[in-house]
This record gives structure tokens, C-alpha cells and sequence, in this order.
């Protein structure tokens, strides 16, 4: 009984037997010691199988150094031995061991130093972490990164190949279907134009909003900056819809804080591509009620300010479960709504995305059969100075605007030549055509022109090139000619080619009618693109004037501006009044900032006048004013030219001022007696 209760048995007098130099030699990591030279003294068996070397051969003299590629031993040398002399220990250095075969092991490196009482270093200690499988888990998501951004790269450019080839032939179908629906048909024919011009713009919107989203992922989509007056932005936006929302009857109401400043800085592009987006899906999802855009300022300083966006709606409000679901691409709320309303699901991702180029996010707020409400915050920089008042461009579209405009037409394609050539005709449009860049250079160079379209991909020489030539052509005519590209491809570089090769600007196709409209209109107009006075004919601003009084349609509406009044017959005869008092005023002053070339005196005046003719749309006297602001911007603008401005701005707020008295008279039976100016209630 005595010696079996001496003899050692159990679990605890096992572990005992375990030394503390078996612990060491069978650890999963490798250690070594070595003496401050790198010679080694001391290595685990681990480090050993790893090497591939025996003991003895280890630690016959072999220093550390000597096991390290090339290149690490020059780290080693120059970085981890001054680190280590520095703080006594490194930690966590990549090397790369050179087994005695010539293979290598990936070890990661930990290093202290020992010392002796008085500070001399009297040997390294090193613990060493193969990281085998670390170095090819690494090299693996390196390779699949690499093919994720290959199969982005070929997703991209698959998606801009393709849109080139589903927007050639979608540029005939809409303009033909524009063209269409201009025509006198039967009433069953002009239902099918009507359907087919609806279909063909949504699938335009689809194609958009997909290339967006393709900009958006591939990181191409920058925030631009420059001057807009924001209420003229929600202004076109809101006239814009407002057809769609008239088909449902509904009504689209603004909320402007007065606080919020006119010019400002920013993108409002982007801006209003956020807010047409939010505003269409209202109006879409709404049956009856109203649509409401409300803009706050929140706060700010002399530089910017903080503005709150929120539209919000009446219609069928989106249930709580699902609001997180809204904003993921090709996402809606259900498969009712994508079967009854139709859309990719694509808006809502993209306006996200939109507003994170911002730094914001969009907020939502629903009630299932009461509404929702979109809000976001932007920060905007404040602009310095006046804004000049600029027309909305669908005010313009009259068929005298751009009548006797003289425009190159540089496009290969017969369809789009086909369409391009009914609306310039309809316009009064002087036009030629060539089928490449190098006609087009010797066509600008035999006759002027005011304004060049320009394909990108023609024969013989692209449009890049053909507008590089026209650049480089001696004198001003070249470097200052308006040459719009025409493109319908969607490219990530495309936008910085067309800059690169000195475009003005960009019409896609296809094209809208009212965007083509637009920027002959803004641009033709830069050089004086209004009709030529020919022998014996009245000079251009008086000649459109009276051929608009003649027959060219209304040449404002008043119904608008009487509607502030709603209903109220003395608020009518009141708001009538004071704006006649206004325009009398404004009609002197503004012939006196004329003749006295005084830029900021113009500016202030027409911005006094900006609320009223926002709503009257008097496109005779917005373009008046608009030739005006140029002048005397231009130095030595002639004298003959800036009276007949100024004849036509007093013939157009005449005409205004004897309307708005007929409408008292007819109101109030008294005739109107000459008052004085209210300019505040304009700001």
C-alpha cells in the first residue's frame, strides 16, 4: 500500500513532467535568440522544420542576416536593427526566410532586447509567426479585387456601347414622335403618336437613370459649382410638371422662406435632378390632393447657408416595413406599384447617391393612404452680387426666337440629319448640312456662321478633331464660334473629351425638341444671333416686337400674376395697381441704367421686376432685356443697337401697363390713375 501511494499517477503529475524546454521547442511559432550581430544561439524546433536545417548547422556561426532575401537584409541593416537599438523591441515586421532548399517562408517578426543590470545588450530575443496563409489569403483578395474591377470595367463599358446603339435609333423615334404629335391627325392617330411619344420619353428616362447609376458606381459623377438662382430653378422645375400634374388635378404648391438668398453656388443640375426626381414620383403616386415643395433656410453664415428641401405629397404613402427598402437600386415598395405605375426603381438610389455627394441623406416620413414626405438638408455657398434675369427656356420657344439663326449641321447619319432638319425648319432655322469634320472646318472657313452642331462620330475626321481645327483657326471667329457636340454616347470619358477639344456645350441624343430649342437659344444668342435687319426692314428687337404684337402668339399672360390675388376682386385691382405703378417707375430707370452702361443699376432694376415677369412671361421683353444686359456689357456696342433695346422695353411694359388697366377698368368701372411704385413687394 505505501509504494503504490508513492508512485506518481494522474492527470496533474503528467503535466509536472512537462519541462518548460519541451514547451518551447514544440510552440507553433518559431524562436531563436541571437547575439547583437545576428549571430544565432539559440532555435526551437519549429523554426528548425521550418528552415530546413539541422541545429548544428544553425548555430555553427550562421547569422540571422544570412537567412533573409536580399532585400530584407537591407531593411533589416537600415530600418529594424536603428528601430530596435532606439526602443528596445520591434514588432509586427514582414520578412520573407530562405528555407535551405530556396524556398520561402513568410514570417512575421517580433524582436527585444535583453540587457545586463548596467544597459549592455546581451542578446535578442525573436518570436517568429509563419503568415504562409496569411500572404495568400492576402494575394487572393488582391486578385479578386482586381477581377471585380475588371467585370466593373466591362460592366461600364457594355452599358455605354449599348446606349450609343439604343440611342441612334432612339433619336428618330422621338423627334419623329414630337414631330407627330405637331401634325393635324385623326383623333384615334393622334392617340397613337401621343402613346408612342410617352413611351419613347420613358424609355429615354430609363436609359438615363441606368447611366447615372453606371457613373455613380464607377466614381465618375463630381459635383460642379457655379452661380443659379434657385428660385428660377424650382420655377422651371415646377412649370415643367406641372402638365402631368393638371392631367391628375392636381395642384403643385411652393413654400419659400424669404430668408433664403437668390444666388447662390453649387450644382443645380444635380440639384433639380433630386428634386424633379422626388416631385415626379408625388405627383405619380398621388390621386387627388396636392403636391407641396417646401424650401427653409435652417441657418448660415456669410459664405453659406444650410437649406432644407422636403416635398411631400397626398397620394398612397409607403407602408413602415418598407421604407428602408425604397432606396436600393431597382427596389419599390411593391410588385402592385412596378405593375401599376411602371419605373426601374432606380430614382430614389440614385438621388441618394446625389445627396451624398452633398455630405447629406434623405429623410422619409409615410402614412399608408394619407402621403409621404422626402426631406434633405444641402449646404450651399452664397453667391456676390446680382443675378441677371435670365428667361426659363420652354418661355422662349416662340417660332420668331431663333428665326433667320445661322447653323452648320455636321452629322453622317441620314435619320438624325432628317430630324434635325424638320425642326430647324420649323424654327426658321438657316441651316447647311456636311457629313464630316473636314467639311465642316472648310464650311466655316467659306461662309459665317452663327452656331455649329457637331457630331462626335463622323467618317474621316471625328468632330474632336474638326472642333480643335475651328479653334485653332486665325482670328476671333474660331476661338469664340458656339460648337454644340451631338453625342449619344455615354462614355465615362466622353464629358472630358468634349471639354478637352473646346465644345460649348452638349446635347445628347436623343435629344428633346425644347432642349435642342434651348441651347440654340442661349447660345446663338451670344453673338448677335438674332434675326439680321435686311435692307429697308426694321432692326431686329423692333421687328420681332411688332411681328409677336402681329400674329406670333400672346406676348405675355396675366392670369398668373392675377391669381396671387386669389379671387379676391379688391386684392386684384389692388396687386394691378401697384404694378402699374412699378412698371412706369422701373421703365425710366431702366432706359437710364441703359444709356449709362451701368451694369449693377440694370442688375438691381431687373431684379426688381423678376417676380412679376417670372409669372407674366413676356418673351418679347425677357429676350429685350437679356440683348440689353449684353450690351452694355460690350465695349463699343453701337448706339443705334441700345436704342432700339430700349424702344422695345418701353413698347413691351407699355403694353403690360395698358392690359393691367383694362382689368381695372373692367374690375372696378374707374378709370386707373397714376401711382407710385411698390419695388418691395417684388423681393
Amino acid at each position: 500500500m505505501d509504494s503504490l501511494a508513492k508512485t506518481p499517477c494522474g492527470p496533474d503529475t503528467a503535466l509536472a513532467e512537462e519541462s518548460a524546454e519541451e514547451l518551447y521547442d514544440s510552440a507553433p511559432c518559431g524562436y531563436i535568440s541571437t547575439l547583437p550581430d545576428g549571430t544565432l544561439v539559440r532555435v526551437n524546433q519549429t523554426f528548425l522544420k521550418w528552415m530546413g536545417y539541422s541545429r548544428e548547422e544553425l548555430l555553427g556561426g550562421k547569422r540571422f542576416q544570412e537567412l533573409l532575401t536580399g532585400g530584407g537584409r537591407i531593411f533589416h541593416e537600415t530600418h529594424c536593427v536603428p528601430l530596435l537599438q532606439m526602443q528596445g523591441a520591434v514588432n509586427e515586421l514582414s520578412f520573407d526566410l530562405v528555407r535551405k532548399d530556396g524556398q520561402r517562408v513568410p514570417v512575421l517578426l517580433n524582436t527585444v532586447q535583453k540587457k545586463d543590470a548596467s544597459g549592455k545588450t546581451l542578446f535578442h530575443r525573436t518570436t517568429l509567426f509563419d503568415i504562409t496563409d496569411r500572404r495568400n489569403y492576402e494575394r487572393e483578395l488582391v486578385l479578386a479585387r482586381k477581377r471585380a474591377e475588371e467585370a466593373t470595367r466591362a460592366k461600364a463599358d457594355f452599358l455605354s456601347m449599348m446606349s450609343h446603339e439604343i440611342r441612334t435609333p432612339m433619336n428618330a423615334i422621338i423627334g419623329l414622335s414630337n414631330l407627330l404629335g405637331q401634325a393635324t391627325l385623326p383623333p384615334l392617330y393622334q392617340e397613337y403618336a401621343r402613346i408612342l411619344q410617352s413611351s419613347s420619353e420613358n424609355l429615354l428616362v430609363l436609359l438615363n437613370s441606368i447611366l447615372d447609376f453606371n457613373k455613380m458606381e464607377a466614381g465618375k459623377l463630381m459635383l460642379e459649382e457655379r452661380r443659379f438662382d434657385l428660385r428660377q430653378l424650382l420655377h422651371g422645375l415646377c412649370s415643367t410638371l406641372s402638365v402631368k400634374a393638371e392631367e391628375k388635378k392636381l395642384s403643385i404648391r411652393v413654400e419659400f422662406d424669404p430668408e433664403v438668398p437668390n444666388a447662390l453656388l453649387g450644382d443645380p443640375v444635380k440639384l433639380g435632378q433630386v428634386l424633379t426626381n422626388l416631385l415626379g414620383n408625388a405627383i405619380k403616386f398621388t390621386e387627388q390632393g396636392a403636391v407641396t415643395l417646401a424650401v427653409r433656410r435652417l441657418h448660415g453664415d456669410a459664405e453659406g447657408v444650410f437649406l432644407g428641401f422636403k416635398v411631400s405629397d397626398t397620394g398612397m404613402g409607403i407602408p413602415q416595413d418598407q421604407l428602408t427598402q425604397i432606396f436600393e437600386a431597382f427596389t419599390q415598395a411593391s410588385y402592385d406599384i412596378t405593375w401599376k405605375h411602371g419605373g426601374s426603381g432606380l430614382g430614389l438610389a440614385i438621388c441618394q447617391k446625389l445627396l451624398a455627394l452633398h455630405g447629406s441623406k434623405m429623410r422619409v416620413e409615410s402614412v399608408p393612404g394619407e402621403g409621404s414626405s422626402f426631406a434633405f438638408d444641402v449646404r450651399l455657398k452664397i453667391a456676390s452680387g446680382a443675378v441677371a434675369l435670365d428667361a426659363p427656356a420652354e418661355d422662349l420657344q416662340d417660332t420668331q426666337t431663333l428665326q433667320g439663326l445661322k447653323v452648320l449641321v455636321a452629322e453622317d447619319t441620314a435619320v438624325n440629319v432628317f430630324v434635325l432638319s424638320q425642326f430647324l425648319r420649323r424654327w426658321g432655322v438657316d441651316f447647311d448640312v456636311v457629313e464630316n469634320g473636314r467639311r465642316a472646318v472648310e464650311q466655316v472657313q467659306a461662309r459665317p456662321y452663327d452656331l455649329v452642331l457637331m457630331d462626335l462620330q463622323m467618317p474621316q475626321m471625328d468632330g474632336c478633331e474638326a472642333t480643335r481645327l475651328l479653334r485653332r483657326l486665325p482670328g476671333e471667329r474660331g476661338r469664340h464660334l458656339p460648337i454644340i457636340a451631338l453625342t449619344a454616347s455615354a462614355l465615362l470619358g466622353t464629358d472630358a473629351q468634349v471639354a478637352d477639344a473646346g465644345f460649348t456645350d452638349v446635347i445628347g441624343k436623343p435629344f428633346m425638341p425644347r432642349e435642342l430649342f434651348a441651347k440654340l437659344a442661349l447660345h446663338g444668342s451670344r453673338l448677335g444671333a438674332a434675326p439680321r435687319a435686311r435692307s429697308g426692314e426694321a432692326p431686329p428687337c423692333q421687328e420681332r416686337g411688332a411681328s409677336e404684337a402681329a400674329g406670333g402668339g400672346p406676348r405675355f399672360d396675366l392670369e398668373k400674376f392675377k391669381s396671387l390675388a386669389e379671387g379676391d376682386r379688391s386684392a386684384e385691382i389692388e396687386l394691378n395697381t401697384l404694378a402699374i405703378g412699378t412698371f412706369e417707375k422701373q421703365k425710366q430707370d431702366l432706359r437710364k441704367a441703359l444709356e449709362a452702361g451701368n451694369v449693377e443699376a440694370f442688375d438691381f432694376h431687373t431684379h426688381q421686376l423678376k417676380m412679376p415677369l417670372a409669372l407674366m412671361k413676356p418673351r418679347v421683353l425677357l429676350k429685350a432685356l437679356d440683348q440689353g444686359r449684353k450690351l452694355i456689357e460690350m465695349p463699343g456696342s453701337q448706339a443705334s443697337r441700345l436704342r432700339d433695346v430700349i424702344r422695345t422695353i418701353h413698347e413691351e411694359l407699355d403694353a403690360i401697363v395698358d392690359a393691367l388697366k383694362e382689368d381695372v377698368r373692367e374690375k372696378a368701372g374707374v378709370p386707373v390713375h397714376r401711382v407710385g411704385p411698390c419695388t418691395s413687394m417684388w423681393d
